[in-house]
C-alpha cells in the first residue's frame, strides 16, 4: 500500500527491479539508524514482497517522531532510489 502523507515515510511500492549497485550514503545510513530506533507495532496483514524479492516483516515501524514506516525503508533508499518521490526524501531530510 502506498502512503505518501505526512504520517508515513517510504511507504512505497517500487515497480522496477533493483539497481545494479546499492546507494550507501548519508540518507541510507540515516534510515538504518532510524529503523534501529523505531518501535515495531501493529502487526499487519502479513508480509510485503518488493518487486526485486526483498521481504518485509509484518509490523509497522514507528520512528521516534511518530512517523510510521516499514522494514523495507532502507532497502528502498539503497536499491530503488530512482523510484522514491522527492517528497519522501524531503521528509527524511527533515527528521
Amino acid at each position: 500500500m502506498i502512503k505518501l502523507d505526512n504520517n508515513h515515510l517510504l511507504m512505497i511500492e517500487p515497480r522496477k527491479d533493483k539497481a545494479m549497485e546499492p546507494i550507501n550514503d548519508n540518507l541510507a545510513d540515516k534510515m538504518i539508524i532510524l529503523l534501529y530506533r523505531a518501535k515495531k507495532q501493529y502487526p499487519t496483514r502479513g508480509f510485503h514482497q518488493c518487486i526485486c524479492g526483498a521481504i518485509s516483516d509484518n509490523c509497522e515501524h514507528v520512528l521516534p517522531n511518530g512517523i510510521i514506516t516499514n522494514s523495507l525503508a532502507a532497502h528502498y533508499l539503497q536499491w530503488h532510489r530512482d523510484e522514491i518521490p522527492q517528497s519522501e526524501i524531503d521528509k527524511l531530510l527533515k527528521i
